[in-house]
């Protein structure tokens, strides 16, 4: 079905996100060790070497689940060893203020993000604003946080991209107003080679993606979502029979996601260049 409306994530999908992170991990774990009220070198090595030799088994934790892989990105790799620090060293017990005093870290250490952009992020922005195509970019981060980086790289025509910060694409939960499509989404997805279960129903972030169908009047399978997690970016669009493209890097996709992706046939892609994404949506490039 031909592309009518493009959704984008931003973090690790159009920036180079090993390279821009490395700010954000050094001010996160000195952060942690503020909380923690003494240096634990030792304590978050060793248990980054646990997370990294099991990574089906640990994520970001979120409420009591597992919303990420815990080696999808630097981002929620150093959450996922702060949550096992604080976790080893009894250390904020509860998990409301735990997620609150994390949520409030990761935003502090995020102001000190380098702006690192993959190869060709700016041709891609510019092909796809004069396009016609409604562009979207939906994010994690705040609005303003990704706009200063994209203004940095200033793709022309970038005030026809809108862009959606907070989304909040690891809250599983219901939407605030159900609907027919959302009541169709998995409580829980099992893909074979991930030892814990997958929850789709992520509705803070159906909430943007139920606006987005609203203001350009498009049915889902006319959606192509972009993004470089699958659990925070694609699990939720390919539930509501959307087409995805998945952007690889160091930590990502796993052997589980690369199956999945390549059973859905032309509905999915997966691949290390941007300009895919042209492609899919019939532009070239």
């Amino acid at each position: 079905m031909p592309v009518r409306c493009i959704v984008l994530d931003f973090d690790g999908t159009f920036t180079d996100v090993e390279r821009e992170a490395a700010p954000f991990v050094e001010t996160y774990r000195s952060a942690v060790f503020d909380v923690l009220g003494r240096e634990d070198l030792a304590g978050w090595e060793e248990r980054q070497a646990e997370i990294t030799k099991h990574p089906g088994r640990y994520g970001w934790m979120f409420e009591g689940r597992i919303v990420a892989p815990a080696g999808a990105d630097p981002y929620i790799r150093a959450t996922t060893v702060a949550q096992a620090l604080f976790e080893a060293r009894g250390v904020l017990r509860s998990q409301e203020v735990r997620t609150a005093v994390l949520t409030a870290l990761y935003h502090l250490a995020y102001e000190r993000t380098w702006t690192a952009f993959r190869p060709r992020a700016k041709e891609v922005l510019e092909a796809l604003a004069a396009s016609g195509l409604p562009t979207f970019v939906v994010t994690n981060a705040r609005t303003e946080a990704a706009l200063k980086k994209l203004r940095t790289l200033g793709p022309e025509g970038l005030s026809r991209i809108e862009v959606h910060g907070d989304a909040r694409k690891y809250v599983v939960a219901e939407p605030e107003s159900t609907d027919e499509r959302f009541s169709r989404v998995p409580a829980e997805i099992r893909l074979a080679g991930l030892e814990r279960p997958v929850y789709a129903r992520r509705g803070r972030y159906y909430e943007t993606l139920a606006r987005i169908l609203q203001k350009t009047g498009v049915t889902p399978e006319e959606v192509l979502v972009c993004g470089d997690i699958y659990e925070l970016d694609l699990a939720l669009p390919l539930a509501l029979g959307m087409q995805v493209h998945m952007m690889t890097g160091p930590g990502a996709p796993a052997a589980h996601e690369v199956a999945l992706l390549e059973s859905l046939g032309a509905r999915a892609s997966h691949g290390e260049d941007l300009g895919a994404i042209l492609g899919r949506a019939g532009i070239g490039g």
